[in-house]
């Protein structure tokens, strides 16, 4: 008896936890909404990668995988929407909807994801199984051992262990469940703070370093022994938590000193830590920018360019500056993006080297160059 009842749990725990995904259905159940970086998607039963691309459709069984700087939204046909974190590796896994295009399930292998649901939905890892409500919010992370952190910002879900346990959270909850599925006590989560300043929209004159160009600014909030302040160039990479211009963990203050910005866009965001070290929900995003005056137009009639610096980590060149709006700019022979005021700052694959040429181009055709020395990071 006793040895049935042993088998009777593996297989409980193999269908529960492990069983494979369904095949894919007549049509998609999901969409790639938005790409940041270097994204790859392998199709349900296909042996090779492909590049992630905006708008590609998804059926269950696909997988998603995001790299360093990378990250991707999913949205799902249901209207929940998922954004991978770089690091990352999803499956659109199986639900338990009647119907393919109501499947909402995704497994979270490895790495972490933000979630907004409009129906409810199952999360799943290695280590838990997560039924969350219509219209919750919250945070799945796969720890490197193994380990799930689930957070709920708002609403409600229920998590199953793989050791038999089940905890339920509601608003600003968390909970922790080690690799064995031994799940950790129920933890409260600090607010979402306010930023204060700059004001949202600021433009702030550029100062060269080591002025301070500001300082950021929010409300406290209960429960929160230090702060994280995280920094993007676009609405992307603060929609997907890149940190891409600045990721600072610990700050007791209400307050960080920004010094030696270059001229650009920059989003920002700010989440209280509680003292067992798990991060509230972020904040909304917050935009400033840092000006100067516009160069004279160069002498042979091209776009006006600046370049504000061009620095090199792990074979990704970034690259920031200004034009004329409405010109296009190219970094050694790469277009980046340009924003309608003229604005650039993008990350772009490059060999190691000791200056790029950065051109712009105006609608007629007239260019500017500069020679730009690369630092490192």
């Amino acid at each position: 008896m006793g040895l049935l009842i042993a088998l009777i749990a593996v297989a409980s725990y193999f269908f529960f936890f492990v069983k494979p995904p369904r095949p894919a259905g007549p049509g998609p159940v999901a969409r790639l909404t938005g790409i940041e970086g270097n994204v790859r998607v392998k199709a349900a039963g296909a042996e090779a990668w492909t590049k992630g691309e905006p708008s590609r459709p998804l059926n269950t069984g696909d997988v998603v995988q995001t790299d360093h700087r990378s990250g991707a939204e999913i949205a799902f046909f249901t209207g929940n929407v998922v954004r991978v974190r770089p690091d990352s590796v999803v499956l659109i896994s199986e639900g338990e909807a009647a119907v393919a295009e109501e499947a909402t399930a995704w497994h979270v292998q490895s790495g972490q994801v933000n979630f907004d649901l409009k129906k409810d939905t199952e999360i799943v890892t290695s280590a838990a199984r997560t039924r969350a409500s219509a219209n919750s919010s919250g945070n799945v992370n796969v720890t490197e051992d193994g380990g799930t952190g689930v957070k709920i910002f708002r609403g409600s879900a229920q998590v199953a262990t793989r050791g038999g346990e089940t905890v339920n959270l509601t608003d600003n909850q968390a909970v922790v469940v080690d690799p064995r599925g031994k799940a950790g006590p129920r933890i409260a989560l600090p607010p979402t703070p306010s930023p204060t300043g700059p004001p949202a929209k600021a433009e702030l004159r550029y100062v060269p370093p080591p002025q301070a160009t500001t300082q950021l600014q929010w409300q406290g909030v209960q429960g929160a022994q230090t702060y994280r302040v995280v920094m993007d160039f676009n609405v992307r990479q603060a929609d997907l938590l890149l940190s891409a211009a600045l990721d600072r963990p610990g700050i007791t203050a209400t307050a960080h000193e920004l010094q030696g910005l270059d001229p650009g866009s920059y989003f920002w965001r700010v989440a209280g830590v509680s003292k067992e070290g798990l991060e509230g929900e972020f904040s909304r995003i917050s935009l400033f920018s840092v000006v100067r005056p516009s160069p004279e137009p160069s002498p042979a009639g091209g776009p006006a360019l600046t370049v504000g610096a061009a620095a090199m980590q792990e074979g990704i060149l970034h690259v920031r500056g200004r034009t004329d709006p409405g010109a296009s700019v190219t970094v050694d022979g790469h277009e980046v993006k340009v924003l309608p005021d003229g604005s650039f700052s993008e990350f772009v694959r490059s060999t190691e080297k000791e200056f790029v040429v950065v051109r712009s181009t105006s609608a007629i055709g007239q260019f500017t160059e500069q020679k730009k020395a690369v630092t490192a990071y």
